[in-house]
């Protein structure tokens, strides 16, 4: 079972790639595991297996995908809020040996084209800003009309703002949202189609796979790029999720001393809190999928990591679904 909530954790509500995750492993033909995923999805789902109380906000319909997303996040401690009548993504990941991955937006059973993200322009969220977003943190990785007002409805609670940009079609709504943010975080891979990025005064972390990250904090007086090395994995299965798994950590490390403004000063602190989510990811890069750690060793394990723990931990994995469908783009129960 899932953390039950940490007294006086943050709230946490994520809006973006929400998605159905199904991961194929090579070496496994015959299990198929169905979890939600998305970049959103996954801060949601790991922040939320932790203890923090977890909203989620996408698209809903009738549909195994939606059903089998819908129920891992369940499992996770996620409260899921349809954002508008839509299709549900779905996202295959195809395991290979030496850690190798790949994914696949066709059914892989009929051919069909799975169902894929697409901004909404019209949704719900006249009907959730009538009175100010109560949540602690904001987190989102796409951005549209919807997801920019309740960034601003969350601003005026004091919410602390989280923007991952990754998709070049932000450009309308990313000078707002930027200007909005408390942190903001990207890969060095992206930020090259990423051409209206612009500095601030918010945490921006630059992440470079192999060669660690970067980092400067102009609110607290660091200005120029602090450099940190990656963290050795000795025995890598999949890297896919760990920026999801480094995001959460850091949030961890930064917000759960109630302080949501996140006063944090100097190189020193921050480079802590930077280690500990390096550490929690790195270790996710052990295990299958994007959030597979918390099916094989589970949330009491990476908290231990995460908080430094040194006693030892027992595992306690979640539960997951891994029910086959012959097909995963009109699914049916084979």
């Amino acid at each position: 079972m899932p953390y039950f909530h940490r007294v006086d954790a943050p709230r946490v509500l994520s809006m973006g790639l929400v998605a159905l995750d199904v991961l194929c492993i090579a070496q496994e033909p015959e299990r198929t595991s169905f979890r939600a995923g998305g970049t959103a999805g996954n801060v949601a789902a790991i922040l939320g297996a932790l203890g923090w109380p977890a909203t989620l906000a996408g698209p809903a319909e009738e549909s195994p995908a939606y059903e089998l997303m819908l129920n891992d996040l369940t499992r996770c401690g996620v409260e899921y809020r349809e954002m508008h009548r839509a299709a549900v993504p779905v996202i295959i990941e195809e395991l290979e040996h030496y850690a190798r991955h790949s994914f696949a937006f066709d059914c892989p059973a009929c051919g069909k084209a799975l169902p894929r993200y697409h901004r909404t322009y019209h949704g719900d969220a006249s009907s959730w800003v009538r009175d100010d977003i109560h949540t602690d943190v904001f987190f989102a990785d796409r951005l549209s009309d919807e997801i920019l007002e309740l960034a601003q409805s969350a601003r005026r609670s004091n919410a602390f703002i989280v923007y991952e940009p990754s998709d070049p079609s932000d450009a309308p709504w990313a000078p707002a949202m930027l200007a909005l943010a408390d942190m903001v975080k990207y890969s060095d891979e992206r930020a090259d189609r990423l051409s209206w990025l612009s500095d601030g005064d918010h945490l921006e972390i630059r992440t470079k796979g192999a060669a660690g990250l970067q980092w400067r904090w102009a609110r607290h007086k660091i200005h120029q790029w602090q450099s940190m090395a990656s963290i050795h994995v000795s025995n890598v299965v999949d890297t896919c999720g760990a920026g999801d798994w480094l995001t959460s950590g850091i949030l961890i490390g930064l917000l759960e001393r109630g302080d949501t403004r996140a006063t944090w000063s100097g190189v020193t602190a921050m480079e802590q809190v930077l280690r500990r989510a390096q550490q929690l990811a790195a270790w996710s890069c052990g295990y299958a999928g994007a959030r597979g750690a918390l099916y094989e060793s589970g949330p009491a394990v990476a908290r231990a990591i995460v908080q430094h723990l040194e006693t030892s931990v027992m595992p306690d994995p979640l539960p997951e679904s891994n029910a086959g469908f012959s097909c995963a783009a009109c699914p049916m129960t084979s």
